[in-house]
């Protein structure tokens, strides 16, 4: 019993469980006993938004024009529903350094990540837009999401929602089943821009930059930009890169372009 309720603790709080055993304790024979099930003991984490909280939100993806999705940690379950939601609103995809390699950046919707350790090209579509709809991501001074535009956000913690300042319409609900009730809701009532064409003509400035930095000598070395231009060529894309704080962090999230590394 004692681990059924560890594990259920685990998966309702997503966090880790600690169960410590004495000695004797653990010598003690199982006898009879039978593992539990998920089974009555787990509700369904399927949480659909309130209606007054969504229909908030619609109101304000059918007003805009250059609405930004920003995909934060939290979506790594939800990838294809955000991707096919950012392709009915022609929005581009811009993700938290956490969430970076969530979107390939080979995608024609994809900006980058945003942030200090982000690119040119996602800082300037979110400057551009006119509505930031915020996915799983968590607000914080690294990724410097702006407080000056309409912000949607939608979470599945409700502690999450508004944390550091007031959002225009949050949302607390599970992100897959959110997106699809707004996809229904918007069918032939959107006029967005196709921001297609200015993120290819943005990837392709930030592109001529970075091969410009490439060619620079400094007399210091290897230049973090060479490191990961070699590795945005030659990293199998199923890879798991493991990267520490400071520099290496910066230049992972600015200069390598994720195919579907994580």
């Amino acid at each position: 019993e004692l681990m059924s309720l560890a594990i259920k603790h685990s998966i309702i709080k997503r966090d880790v469980s600690h169960l410590t055993f004495p000695d004797e304790i653990q010598e003690i024979p199982a006898g009879e006993a039978v593992p539990q099930a998920p089974e009555g003991r787990v509700g369904s984490p399927q949480i659909a938004p309130s209606k007054d909280s969504i229909e908030n939100a619609l109101d304000l993806i059918r007003k805009s024009k250059r609405p930004v999705i920003i995909a934060g940690h939290g979506t790594r379950f939800h990838m294809d529903a955000i991707e096919r939601f950012a392709e009915m609103l022609n929005a581009p995809v811009l993700t938290t350094f956490k969430g970076k390699g969530l979107i390939a950046d080979s995608h024609p919707l994809a900006g980058g990540v945003l942030g200090r350790s982000g690119t040119p090209v996602a800082s300037w579509f979110m400057n551009e837009s006119d509505l930031l709809i915020v996915l799983g991501a968590s607000f914080s001074n690294h990724t410097g999401i702006t407080s000056k535009k309409p912000t949607i956000q939608v979470d599945f913690d409700p502690l999450a929602l508004a944390k550091f300042h007031k959002i225009d319409a949050p949302v607390w609900g599970e992100i897959s089943l959110t997106i699809s009730m707004m996809k229904e809701a918007l069918q032939n009532r959107i006029s967005t821009t196709d921001q297609r064409p200015e993120l290819a003509k943005r990837w392709e400035i930030w592109r001529k930059e970075k091969k410009k930095r490439l060619a620079e000598d400094h007399g210091k070395g290897v230049s973090s930009v060479a490191v990961f231009d070699s590795l945005s060529r030659l990293a199998p894309e199923d890879a798991i890169i493991c990267v520490d704080v400071g520099n290496n962090a910066y230049s992972l999230g600015r200069y390598f372009e994720s195919k579907k590394q994580s």
